[in-house]
Formats: structure tokens, sequence, C-alpha cells
């Protein structure tokens, strides 16, 4: 979210003002330095507005802009909260420090780009209430925000400049939400386009810079990457490759974010590779990416739940990809990538575990992908496996409905192709067959 200007308060306040200044400041920094501390920042900007309230501190366009520092600053922390009443609380605060901001009588630039930043961060808070409603609102905030940063010599000033890329990018980002993910809209690659357009010739190897044309790229990538239009998933790919190469390229690599951007950029790139039609150049190329993807996220997979997404996205391609080579390998290799991607499934299926275990939502389709390639794998490489892997991962007290269903449709698939090759009566079959009649009780 974007923050006023400001300028760094002396070590000493000379005056109300000054104190206000630096308590602000120091509530700002404790916010950026950590968005879970957000409780203590709210008490950073609260002691900052009583300092502010003091009648010795006389009506004036400095005790204004303050003013509307510290509600915005306030509001930023609330919404960094992640709770409802916290997100309801962060868009009337935003409301005040508006209030405030157009309360300045001699408004400089600076103090529009100010007003600016508010209806933008109004609009990414808004952005986050899963309503079409707010939807709504959210792009009359952005388009709000845009308006007024375009009246404002931004091509000269490269915060102005910064500010109305950005509000671009989360302009896409909000129509790209309003749109069906296979039917991807004009307006919503227009939007990233702009963006990248506004900040075009500045270079992409200082950070801030670098990230976020990063951050363009990527975004109009998962905008279209599940697009039936090929031209659309060419382009898609072409952006994720793109977004590596800038992150590659960026001087300071020390923000931690770069890192899970550049994972999430090899995970995307990997996907959209292991769906076209294969070939040994793609087939390559999705593995390096999953491992990459891997590499980075792994780590923290336990411990931050988009490091979790990224590396169930790698793990998903880098099976998809070992499908591909496995038919074409000798028996000794196709044992070693049968074991490597069974790994990858069961590491995975875990990883879920672990995350549903903590409340995470939404990971559910990828435990119900992965399964489904592990009774895949199992089936045509070592169906007398087959029964342990169901039972490992299949919670038979609540099966999930769409993962007992493939694990009945592939058990009834290894039994018809046990039967062809004459071992119908083996300890496989009938583990099989038992396997299947508990599969259709659980029905």
């Amino acid at each position: 979210m974007e923050t006023p200007e400001s300028q760094t308060p002396e070590n000493t306040p000379s005056s109300p003002l000054d104190a206000a200044r630096q308590a602000i400041a120091q509530a700002d920094a404790i916010a950026q330095k950590d968005r879970n501390a957000h409780a203590e920042a709210v008490k950073g900007f609260d002691h900052a507005l009583e300092l502010l309230a003091d009648p010795a501190v006389e009506a004036s366009d400095a005790k204004h802009h303050l003013l509307g520092w510290a509600e915005m600053g306030k509001a930023n922390a609330l919404a960094n909260s992640d709770t409802t009443e916290g997100v309801e609380k962060a868009i009337a605060g935003y409301q005040v420090a508006l209030k405030h901001f157009e309360a300045i009588q001699e408004k400089s630039p600076s103090h529009k780009a100010d007003i600016a930043a508010v209806w933008g961060n109004i609009g990414h808070t808004q952005s986050r209430v899963p309503q079409k409603e707010a939807l709504e609102q959210a792009t009359n905030c952005f388009r709000q925000s845009i308006v007024l940063l375009d009246e404002l010599p931004w091509k000269e000033n490269i915060r102005y400049r910064h500010q109305l890329a950005a509000t671009w990018l989360n302009l896409g980002n909000v129509y790209a939400r309003q749109s069906n993910p296979q039917k991807p809209e004009q307006r919503t690659i227009d939007a990233y386009e702009k963006s990248l357009e506004v900040i075009d010739d500045l270079p992409t190897e200082e950070a801030s810079i670098g990230a976020l044309v990063a951050g363009v790229r990527s975004s109009l990538g998962r905008a279209l990457m599940w697009s039936s239009d090929k031209s659309n998933l060419d382009l898609a790919i072409s952006s994720f490759e793109e977004t590596i190469r800038v992150i590659g390229g960026i001087k300071d690599k020390s923000d931690p974010r770069l890192g899970i951007e550049i994972a999430s950029a090899h995970a995307n790139r990997a996907n959209l590779l292991s769906r076209v039609p294969p070939s040994s150049e793609s087939v390559q190329q999705t593995i390096q990416s999953c491992e990459f993807a891997l590499k980075i996220a792994g780590p923290n997979e336990k411990t931050h739940l988009v490091a979790a997404e990224i590396s169930l996205s790698a793990r998903r391609s880098y099976c998809h990809a070992f499908g591909m080579l496995i038919a074409a390998q000798k028996p000794e290799a196709q044992q070693e990538i049968h074991d490597k991607a069974s790994d990858l499934l069961e590491d995975g299926l875990k990883l879920v575990k672990h995350w549903e275990s903590k409340g995470a939502q939404g990971l559910r389709p990828s435990a119900q992908h992965l399964f489904h390639l592990g009774c895949a794998f199992y089936c045509t490489q070592q169906p007398h496996f087959l029964p342990e892997f169901i039972k490992e991962n299949l919670d038979a007290e609540k099966p999930d409905a769409t993962m007992r269903q493939s694990a009945q449709k592939t058990v009834e698939e290894a039994l018809n192709r046990i039967q062809k090759s004459d071992a119908a009566d083996s300890e496989v079959a009938t583990a099989l067959n038992a396997t299947l009649e508990k599969l259709k009780s659980l029905a």
C-alpha cells in the first residue's frame, strides 16, 4: 500500500508537530518491517493522533497533512490484520484521512499524490472483500486515483510515476478477478500494459522498479494462464519468463518477496508448459522451473502459506512432466522417475494435511489433483502399492468425494490391466478387489 510522502524527523522534536511527525514515522517503520505487528503500529499512530489533538497545536496545512498521514498509516495497519473488522475500520479510517488531506488549503503536487494514494489504498482494501459490489467499488477507487495522478507531472517525478504504474497494476488485478479465467477481458490486458507503459524506460535493475515490473508481468501471466486462446497462453508463458529475467537482473535482491515472486513465476511457467503439446525441450524446461520453484519455496512451505501453494503447484507440474518422460525410458530409469514422483506426490499430500490441520483454506483442489496423479502412477507402474497409497491418503472416516471417485476409477482400471495380463488370481488382484469394495462402501 502507498504511504504519504514525508520528511525524516529530527531525533529531538522541537515542536508538537515534529513530535507527531516522529511518532508517525516510527509507527510506519514498525508496519513496514512486519505486517503482523499491526496492533503495535496502530498504537503508534494513535499516539501521533493524540499529540495532534492537543489544543496547543493550531490548525494549519501542516497539521492537516500529519493528521491525514496518521489516519492513513493507521488504516494501513488495520487492513494488515486480515480480519473483517480490521478491513471495515481501515476503510473508515481512509475516509477520515481523505477529509484531512482535502482540508489542506495550499495543496502541493505531493499533497495531491497523497490523496491519490488514499483512494488507491481504499481500492486495495475493498478488493480483498470477496463480494461483487466491493470489487466494483475497488475499480472506482483505482480509477479515481489514476485521474488524480494523471494530473500531476508524473513523467518528471519517480514517486508519482511508480504510484501511477502500481495503481494501473491494481486495477488490472481487479479486472482479472471480475473476468472469466478462460476468457480474460481485453481491459485486463490493457491495464497491465498501461502500467508497463508508465515505467517503460526506467532501470529495472533498481529494486523498486524491477519488483514492480516483475509484479506486472507476473500478474498478466496469471490473468491469462487459464485462457482457452493459444495466443493468450503464449503471452502468459512469455510474461512469466520476463518476470524471471527482470528479477534476475535486480542488483539488490535482499527483499524476500522477490524470492517468492520468482518462485511463483517458475511454478506458473511450469504449469503452462506441462499443458502444451509436449516436446523434449518443453518437458525439460518444465522440470527445470519446478526444481527452481521447489528450491526457493520448499524451505518455507510449512511456515508460509504462499510458499506452500507455490510448492504444491510445482509438484503437480513436475509429476506431469515425469508422466510424459516415463514411457520413453529404460526400465531402470522408469523406476527412478517413479520413485521421485512418488516422493513429490506423497510429500505434497502431507503438506496439504499440515496446512488444513492449521485451518488453511483453498488447498483441497491441490490434494485432489496430487491424489489423482498418485493413483495414476501406481496404477501403471506399481499396482501392488496402489491399495496402500489409497489407504494412507484417503480419509476413511470423512472421505473426500472427488478423491474417492478417482481412487475407485483407478482401482477398476488396475484390475482390468491385471485381468488382461492373466494375473487375475494374484495377491495383487485380491488386494485391489478388497480396496474396490471398501471404496464402494464409502460412497
